[in-house]
């Protein structure tokens, strides 16, 4: 067995004859777990350093070995410097019967190597946030009320950076009053940083030949009401991609769910026959970057479980075209932290042989995106909501609930893009319409062979049935979804323009036009309408609704329901309609 070591700081993870004992005495034995587990509904356990994994399935064991219904464990852990999941599995192979199929589980469930928060229920009683990223970046957007630390990592000497006073800070700021913390170190300046945050610290015998680690109680008072009033019974109202996976979120945790659509599931942007998932590129790491990277895999992870929605990862070309778009796509790259499997330049040459069609232009490759069908993954996830076919027109809130069409409700999320401009809470928003109209042609003979989808201002899909779909238009100024000839020319010949053979003449089989719903800066509106409460939002996606829907209902579901969230508190503040009303008033101008 080959023991695993860190090339970033020189130092083992853990020793192999006896990992796993070390793990349990540190973290288990020391946190008095799984003692503390009985009789709390909902246990939040933060780590600093997930490594391998180790700790994690040692506390997933412990957890459900003594869990009853309704008992809930919240495990959040912090890794700069992710192993890739055959690395894990290969590390982790010789105590493959101790964890009773979690180890194979957490495997296939671990995500892609791409910077930002991944929250993922990996069973009925635990739910897994990693989140990868520097933990003195992250730890201060993280809003959770903590039962108990594991303090991992490598060794202070090792990697100071990670003891820093940011994360001992934040710890005093996330931990509940009682939390316990362990630490495999007795170090004095993880000591002195504990106990500035509040924690009372001892010491006491570390695990073999180590002579003592550090553990500790904290003190302080975290002030407030942490308890939430969980909605019992919640309207959806849109029946789109938005609006289905926010209702099939909700009823995984036991929400009774009606969702609203007058005219039928999908039949608006999300009724396409195919569809591509892409985050939305920008050059510098902050709050979009975030969210589009935890958008990208929560949606890959969803479309992976979902049976014939045509889940087609074929990977996609996004052709450089301009020197802005180069310098884009070089920040995306610097700064976003993927990892080189799942995002790389390639050149010219490069991009032919990978599509297998010639193109043009040089390109940024992202070999896990892909293609799904829109209406069919709609389909998928109403399966087990209730669908009312009726228009609401009107919301009215009575004290705490609200009245939508006779029935009431505990809260109500609007889904409905642009129809959410109707409702007299919400017709302030800056959003609009955008008509987009996308050809389904017949794979002509030079596009017989392409491998990928390609991406380039407009995109062709990946062929299917010996079709592929060619668009889209963007069209603010069109309220008129007729299809127009005109519109198809258009997509072809953009196309023509970056790939070598093709002229732009295709058999069109058939064609759609629908309205996107954006907002005017480009950002999603998601989470708590402020000034009403148990009303929230999820519109405005845009042209990149298929990847951010699915990650946008994780964040209202966790909202709702006091969860931790799914991702960094900037994104949360970013994305939300409160965002408009601040920026109004730091203008002096009225949204009404």
């Amino acid at each position: 067995m080959e023991t695993p070591r860190s090339e970033q700081f020189d130092d083992i993870y853990f020793q192999i004859e006896n990992g796993l004992e070390e793990s349990r005495y540190v973290f288990l034995e020391k946190n008095s777990l799984p003692q503390r587990f009985s009789g709390q509904d909902r246990f939040t356990i933060c780590e600093t350093g997930f490594g391998t994994g180790l700790n994690f399935l040692c506390a997933w064991k412990s957890f459900e070995d003594v869990a009853r219904t309704g008992q809930h464990l919240n495990y959040i852990s912090f890794e700069k410097y992710p192993l890739s999941k055959d690395e894990i599995a290969k590390y982790l192979a010789h105590w493959l019967g101790e964890f009773d199929g979690r180890l194979e589980r957490l495997v296939d469930l671990y995500p892609l190597r791409i910077g930002g928060w991944h929250k993922i229920r990996v069973s009925d009683f635990v739910t897994l946030t990693l989140i990868f990223d520097d933990v003195n970046r992250a730890i201060p957007e993280l809003d959770a009320i903590v039962d108990c630390w594991f303090l991992d990592g490598h060794a202070p000497a090792k990697n100071p950076e990670m003891w820093s006073d940011t994360v001992f800070s934040n710890m005093g700021r996330l931990s509940r009053e009682g939390a316990r913390v362990a630490t495999f170190t007795a170090a004095g300046i993880v000591k002195r940083g504990l106990e500035g945050a509040g924690f009372h610290i001892s010491k006491t015998k570390g695990y073999g030949r180590k002579r003592e680690m550090i553990v500790g109680t904290f003190e302080g008072d975290r002030g407030g009401d942490d308890s939430v009033i969980k909605p019992q019974s919640v309207v959806v109202i849109g029946g789109g991609i938005a609006g289905v996976a926010v209702a099939a979120s909700l009823h995984s945790r036991g929400v009774a769910v009606d969702l609203f659509e007058k005219n039928g599931l999908a039949s608006g942007g999300s009724g396409n026959v195919r569809g591509l998932f892409n985050p939305r590129f920008t050059a510098q790491r902050g709050f979009e970057s975030d969210f589009y990277s935890s958008a990208f895999m929560q949606a890959l992870r969803v479309f992976q479980s979902l049976d014939e929605v045509g889940f087609d990862p074929c990977g996609s070309l996004h052709l450089v075209g301009d020197d802005q778009k180069q310098k884009r796509f070089d920040g995306f790259l610097g700064n976003w932290d993927w990892h080189q499997d799942h995002a790389r330049m390639v050149s010219k040459e490069a991009a032919g042989l990978i599509s297998g069609v010639p193109v043009k232009h040089d390109a940024l490759y992202l070999p896990d995106a892909g293609m799904v069908s829109p209406y069919r993954v709609v389909a998928a996830l109403a399966k087990k909501v209730s669908v009312v076919a009726e228009e609401v027109l009107a919301l009215q809130q009575s004290d705490s609930q609200w009245l939508v069409n006779g029935r009431i409700y505990d809260a109500v999320v609007l889904s409905c893009a642009a129809d959410v401009l109707k409702f007299s809470q919400t017709q302030w928003l800056p959003v609009h319409t955008v008509r987009g109209q996308v050809s389904v042609i017949n794979v002509p003979d030079s596009l017989e062979d392409l491998a990928c989808n390609l991406c380039y201002g407009g995109y062709a899909s990946h062929p299917f049935d010996g079709r592929m779909v060619v668009g889209s238009t963007f069209q603010s100024w069109l309220d008129d979804l007729s299809i127009r000839e005109e519109d198809h020319a258009d997509v072809l010949s953009k196309l023509s323009s970056v790939v070598e053979g093709f002229d732009g003449a295709a058999d069109i089989s058939d064609a759609r036009a629908a309205f996107r719903c954006s907002a005017k800066d480009r950002v999603p509106v998601i989470g708590a309408l402020p000034e009403y409460h148990g009303l929230y939002v999820s519109v405005a996606h845009g042209s990149h609704g298929l990847t951010s829907s699915v990650l946008a209902a994780e964040m209202i579901a966790a909202q709702m329901m006091g969860e931790s969230s799914p991702v960094p508190r900037h994104v949360i503040t970013n994305v939300s309609a409160q965002r408009f009303i601040d920026r109004a008033a730091r203008k002096n101008i009225s949204l009404s």
